[in-house]
């Protein structure tokens, strides 16, 4: 086993929603990649609540520091959004009203892009989990169950937090006599089922916080993990960089009105390796070589990302099968329509100088067809009677 780590679980201050009372972090993702730089980390992920913003610079950043990029999200779930069936009175039969029907059960869990097709399914997840017309938003940016479940190979996951569907279904089912509620008693049954189905890109997240749910929850995470042959991997939901910022980040959640619970035993500090060994060990829920192994498991994890280049290349519809001929053509037309070709010799070489300067341009720069958009814009408004800004085309 190497004496390093691949960090994965972990927020910054994008993770705060920008209206409510929501607040994960105030540090800064820059200051994360940094410190992970310093500790000579290989691969290196964040993960905020529900979004994947600003990925793109992150990932520019990442690489920058000498590390794999890893795309991921902490997700929020829920079950499913019902909308209302009423009987039509005219023909007696069960139809939808349109109202929705929501419940707010957010739970949480880790998806994480294999590879640049899982990147883009992710990206369409996430996207998807922010419409508020069809009940995905509620409250947070959600996942249903039924979408998690139909993800490809493309995605690898992990169990996630204290509020994972595992922990929060299972207290749902049993209490200390056995099984309370049998219908949550069957969804977990189908949860583990499903994880069980997709072992070969599934984790159990183990975490080091030393609270009575999180070592109960821990060993039940090996119980299942011997049961259903998935690997045991560990998180560590880190909010803040140091303790500087941990404080920091207490009194901004007072400040707007966050409350966690019991939060204030959990340590949600950035570690480094051998901080890392350090707290499980004092944690004391499971052997050593068990939490070691899932430590290692964070490096397996990262070994199964694959690195991906972005094509920055222009991306502008192509209008014409022939752009550059149209674009001449358009040009030609243009300077008979503004009476260029009457002008004096040396004023009409000075012109069509400059256009052959400008056109040239568009195409070094390859933006023919971005020209050519937007003239199909503005002729467009003309012809409807809108009135255009300035601009180019």
């Amino acid at each position: 086993m190497s004496n390093n780590y691949t960090i994965y679980h972990l927020h910054s201050d994008i993770s705060n929603l920008t209206a409510g009372t929501s607040a994960d972090s105030i540090t800064k993702y820059t200051d994360y990649v940094q410190r992970a730089g310093e500790l000579g980390m290989n691969a290196f992920a964040i993960s905020e609540h529900g979004s994947v913003m600003n990925w793109v610079k992150k990932k520019e950043t990442i690489e920058k520091a000498g590390m794999k990029y890893i795309h991921a999200n902490e997700i929020y779930l829920t079950k499913k959004i019902d909308k209302e069936m009423a009987i039509d009175k005219d023909t007696g039969e069960l139809s939808e009203t349109g109202k929705l029907i929501l419940e707010r059960d957010n739970y949480h869990y880790m998806l994480i892009a294999k590879n640049y097709d899982g990147v883009l399914e992710l990206n369409k997840l996430t996207s998807d989990s922010f419409n508020r017309e069809d009940g995905h938003f509620y409250y947070n940016p959600r996942v249903t169950f039924d979408e998690l479940k139909n993800t490809s190979d493309n995605i690898l996951m992990t169990s996630a937090c204290l509020a994972s569907p595992l922990w929060k279904l299972h207290n749902q089912a049993y209490d200390d006599f056995g099984i309370k509620d049998r219908k949550a008693h069957m969804e977990l049954e189908a949860m583990l089922q499903w994880m069980g189905d997709n072992r070969h890109r599934m984790f159990l997240e183990i975490q080091y916080h030393n609270h009575p749910e999180q070592v109960a929850f821990n060993q039940m995470l090996l119980r299942l993990s011997k049961e259903l042959n998935i690997p045991l991997i560990a998180g560590t939901d880190t909010h803040a960089l140091n303790a500087e910022h941990a404080t920091a980040r207490t009194l901004f959640l007072k400040s707007k009105g966050a409350n966690y619970g019991d939060e204030d035993s959990f340590d949600l500090t950035m570690k480094s390796y051998e901080e890392l060994v350090g707290m499980f060990e004092a944690q004391g829920a499971l052997p050593r070589n068990v939490y070691l192994e899932a430590i290692e498991n964070t490096n397996v994890m990262a070994n199964m990302v694959e690195e991906f280049e972005l094509d920055k290349t222009p991306k502008y519809p192509k209008m014409y099968d022939k752009p550059i001929e149209v674009f001449k053509k358009m040009i030609n037309e243009g300077v008979k329509k503004r009476g260029i070709d009457k002008f004096p010799a040396d004023k009409k070489a000075q012109y069509f100088a400059r256009i052959k300067e400008e056109f040239d341009t568009y195409i070094k720069l390859d933006t023919v067809d971005y020209m050519l958009l937007q003239k199909n814009i503005i002729d467009w408004c003309h012809e409807n009677d809108i009135w255009q800004g300035y601009g180019r085309g």
